[in-house]
């Protein structure tokens, strides 16, 4: 079934209904399938000082941690390509200064590797240097391997890892991926290449105000929104692209973006025997992810903070994009968990009625 036959207009309805509840200010809903892709704009971009910002297909979201699997977990697959490491490679094999020598690139990948979660005192610094020497000062949550535990700080590293293999992130993203796959509005720090007013604002705060273009991540804004946990803005048409290369074994429009190799790595779960289901930068059909009850057995997800989210599912070879900006104005905003869920649910339940008919 193309994407064009899928029933979506229960989904819409549904996320209407929130939105006319105010549970979120607008989405931007795309279903993929491996021929095609269909997108609708739902609701508003946002309100600032009263006035109503209007959704459009172009608007460009903040993308959050899906930055971590669209563009770094990429990137570091095609390195992985061309023989510059491996899974097993050692951090301290390329970054020299890396404190621990039991600490490899899968463990980054797949949030083992002990580095902490979270310290809010990365507050205080606003440089690469700084943030650097921060994380390579703390002691490890846990040995390297004994569980998962989702480390932001786990995923700078690997930026750092890119940046001293092949180069500057935002550009190697852009030769390696964004150009490849057309993604011609997918971009760190955006408001170098469009205006303020194609990016949906994300969060006001007293330390920044109305975040709208510039990253709203704290840990990617003190490393110049240049960053492996996050950074990457996106429109619905670009991540679309994006998904139908995964789908079609990493081939966009006869153009190898990732190896047929790459791709079944992706199918594989790393923490079988571990407290979360993953893959390489993903979630492989954890059920605790909010995708709804009807995910399938091979299955990536990875969601934003702001409020956006990435599903592929290969048994069915679908891909579901929910992009919203949940945190506008606040991040006090906790309705997208079961947002995510019931979108997901409808459109998938839809979609398996469609392949029986």
């Amino acid at each position: 079934m193309k994407a064009k036959e899928w029933d979506i207009s229960e989904a819409v309805s549904y996320l209407e209904f929130a939105i006319g509840n105010d549970e979120i200010p607008g989405a931007t809903l795309g279903v993929i399938t491996k021929d095609d892709y269909v997108y609708v704009p739902i609701g508003r971009a946002g309100t600032i000082d009263g006035k109503v910002i209007e959704l459009d297909n172009r608007k460009m979201y903040d993308l959050a941690s899906c930055t971590k699997v669209v563009s770094t977990t990429t990137i570091i697959l095609k390195c992985i390509e061309k023989g510059m490491l491996s899974l097993k490679t050692p951090v301290r094999e390329i970054l020299k200064d890396f404190p621990y020598s039991n600490i490899n690139v899968e463990h980054l990948l797949t949030h083992t590797s002990g580095i902490i979660s979270d310290d809010k005192n990365y507050r205080k610094l606003m440089n690469k240097d700084s943030i650097k020497s921060f994380i390579y000062s703390k002691q490890l949550s846990f040995i390297p391997g004994e569980k998962v535990e989702y480390s932001d700080f786990g995923y700078i590293i690997l930026g750092f890892i890119i940046e001293e293999l092949v180069g500057e992130l935002d550009k190697i993203a852009k030769e390696w991926i964004f150009d490849p796959l057309n993604m011609r509005d997918t971009h760190y720090q955006p408001l170098k290449y469009v205006s303020k007013d194609r990016c949906v604002p994300t969060e006001y705060t007293g330390e920044r105000g109305m975040i709208r273009g510039v990253v709203h991540d704290g840990k990617a804004f003190r490393l110049n929104g240049l960053s492996g946990n996050a950074g990457l803005f996106s429109t619905i048409e670009d991540l679309c692209h994006f998904s139908l290369m995964m789908l079609n074994d990493g081939v966009y429009k006869n153009e190898r973006i990732l190896s047929v190799s790459s791709i079944n790595n992706l199918k594989k779960c790393y923490t079988e025997k571990l407290n979360l289901r993953r893959t390489l930068g993903w979630f492989m059909n954890e059920g605790s992810a909010p995708m709804g009850d009807y995910y399938s057995d091979t299955c990536l997800f990875h969601t934003g903070f702001t409020g956006t989210s990435i599903y592929i599912d290969y048994k069915r070879e679908v891909s579901i994009i929910l992009l919203t900006n949940r945190v506008h104005p606040t991040r006090e905003n906790t309705n997208i968990t079961h947002i995510r869920n019931i979108t997901h649910n409808l459109l998938l339940k839809k979609y398996d009625e469609g392949k029986e008919g």
